[in-house]
């Protein structure tokens, strides 16, 4: 079986914060402060310096189940990246020659659905800033306060905000309606920095917590960082594609992933879809109606269609 992923970018709540004086800090423009957090993270410049950035996962199911995973960053900042990720009996090997955008992956298992939503947001949340990105967001930020530590914040005013720490100008907070992601202890790495704690949660659920580690490299083992000779294996997610789809009800003021497992006839429509794992029971059902709306494009076997079964993993975030 192989798994392929379909996001569908679909956004409210407000950012539960206490204004700050406005002496405690000055305001900031946000486009300047992004720009300013994204220089600092590592793995963003080719100014880095080689590293190794370690985390070790707890990540907890619908149900509330614990289990565990590691998540490893290998960067030689000019050429190469590795990554591999380990979680039940998910593995994942992927380098990265970076000249020419070469990519090479080995792979076994189902990726859990926590261990997507852990990629959406190492060391930025990605999906709060592409909506911000989207609505043109430059506006002047606001002096705030969680648990007594200032911020800088920027919010849309329709379900999502974006914090930062400003004594060092990184990510500090995210939310998109019912998901918070908290991002803390930023660990150096020559002049950049990477998280040494994430947390997601979904409402006051955690999801996913994350504890970090790095440490500079001065040279990788021999062949470590090279593509190796042997194939790579194609890109689970771009195993099957969709052909057609009917349109997802984006009436839920909520965000949340969900992985669905899909049956698929000879003519490439879904027959059954099961919910593997969500990050927010309220969005199953839209989820599961929207896979079985799904046409793929027919798998083929010795010249003919044939049945097959797949994993798909869903982004739900209303735009406003």
């Amino acid at each position: 079986m192989r798994c392929s992923v379909f996001s569908v970018s679909l956004i409210f709540g407000a950012l539960a914060l206490s204004p700050l004086h406005a002496q405690v800090m000055q305001t900031m423009n946000y486009d300047e402060e992004l720009r300013h957090a994204n220089s600092l993270v590592a793995g963003t410049t080719a100014e880095d310096i080689s590293h190794h950035v370690h985390y070790d996962l707890k990540l907890y199911d619908q149900e509330g189940h614990e289990s565990t995973g590691t998540y490893d960053i290998y960067r030689d900042p000019l050429l190469y990246q590795r990554v591999e990720i380990k979680a039940a009996d998910y593995n994942l090997t992927q380098v990265d020659y970076l000249h020419d955008h070469t990519s090479w992956l080995q792979t076994s298992g189902f990726k859990p659905l926590k261990i997507t939503d852990f990629e959406q947001v190492i060391d930025l949340p990605q999906a709060a800033i592409k909506r911000f990105a989207n609505e043109g967001m430059s506006d002047i930020m606001q002096p705030e306060e969680l648990e007594g530590a200032p911020l800088l914040c920027a919010n849309d005013n329709d379900g999502t905000a974006i914090c930062f720490n400003p004594f060092i100008h990184l990510f500090a907070y995210a939310q998109m309606f019912n998901r918070t992601i908290m991002y803390d202890q930023w660990l150096p790495i020559g002049t950049h920095s990477v998280p040494g704690s994430i947390r997601i949660f979904e409402d006051k659920k955690l999801l996913v917590e994350a504890t970090g580690t790095v440490e500079a490299v001065d040279k990788f083992p021999p062949h470590f960082m090279q593509i190796p000779e042997t194939p790579s294996q194609p890109d689970p997610a771009k195993a099957h594609k969709i052909a057609s789809y009917k349109p997802m009800d984006i009436s839920q003021m909520r965000y949340g992933n969900i992985q669905i497992h899909i049956f698929v006839d000879e003519q490439g429509k879904v027959t059954k879809a099961e919910i593997v794992d969500s990050d927010d029971k309220h969005l199953e059902g839209i989820a599961r109606k929207f896979a079985r709306s799904l046409v793929m494009q027919p798998q083929m076997q010795n010249g003919a269609p044939v049945p097959y079964d797949t994993m798909i993993y869903l982004e739900y975030y209303p735009q406003p």
